[in-house]
């Protein structure tokens, strides 16, 4: 080599601490960039789910709430609905009732109040009180259908139905019936809890329940 060209030892030294630094560097600049890629993806990552702790049931899922049941033998009172031809819905509605085993009273009257419906659900042993609406217009015909419930003396449900007005109380049915059972259960249900003890029972002259022949009758 030329004279010119040799290297001092004490540049020798210093490239080759050049070189280790180098190497240094780039062995810590590869991991460095894998973790930059890593922590980018993460966010776009799905979380794995934690094992339950050990001694931890899993959750249950509960079971869809029941609706009351109407309990047969039940007492309700239909009140005279309101409106023309109304006498025929009445007497459909009524048989609807009888077939699902409750007991019919017909020959109540509303009253005025709440608590007068109250008094006179516990007098008689009442789960609720029925009474209903029909309108006509020419050959359309529609009727209402409330239940009030015992208990309560307020009313709690409403089935609206339309159809032909010669139609319209044989199309009263499943339907009806579909309606207006979970708040006839209810009624049952509440009727059977203990009920505060308030002023002496009102007195009523209530008639006989309907009878077999007397639904027979009034389908004729």
């Amino acid at each position: 080599m030329p004279l010119g060209c040799r290297l001092a030892p004490r540049q020798i030294a210093i490239s080759k601490w050049v070189v280790v630094v180098g190497l240094v560097a780039a062995l810590v600049a590869v991991p460095s960039a894998a973790g930059a890629a890593s922590r980018h993806a993460s966010p776009h990552a799905k979380a794995k789910p934690k094992p339950l702790a050990k001694g931890c049931p899993a959750p249950k899922e509960l079971p869809p709430s029941q609706p009351p049941i109407v309990v047969a033998g039940s007492k309700i009172a239909v009140f005279a609905f309101t409106g023309d031809d109304a006498e025929p819905v009445r007497r459909q509605v009524m048989r609807l009732f009888k077939s699902k085993g409750m007991k019919i009273l017909a020959a109540l009257r509303p009253v005025d109040s709440a608590e007068q419906y109250r008094e006179m659900s516990a007098t008689l042993n009442l789960v609720a009180y029925v009474d209903g609406e029909v309108t006509i217009e020419g050959n359309d015909g529609s009727a209402t259908i409330y239940v009030r419930n015992g208990a309560t003396g307020m009313r709690t449900a409403s089935a609206t139905f339309a159809a032909d007005r010669h139609q319209l109380a044989a199309g009263l049915g499943k339907e009806l019936w579909e309606r207006l059972a979970p708040a006839l259960g209810q009624a049952c249900t509440d009727a059977a809890k203990p009920r505060k003890q308030g002023r002496e029972p009102m007195r009523i002259n209530a008639g006989t329940p309907l009878t077999d022949a007397d639904t027979a009758e009034a389908a004729d």
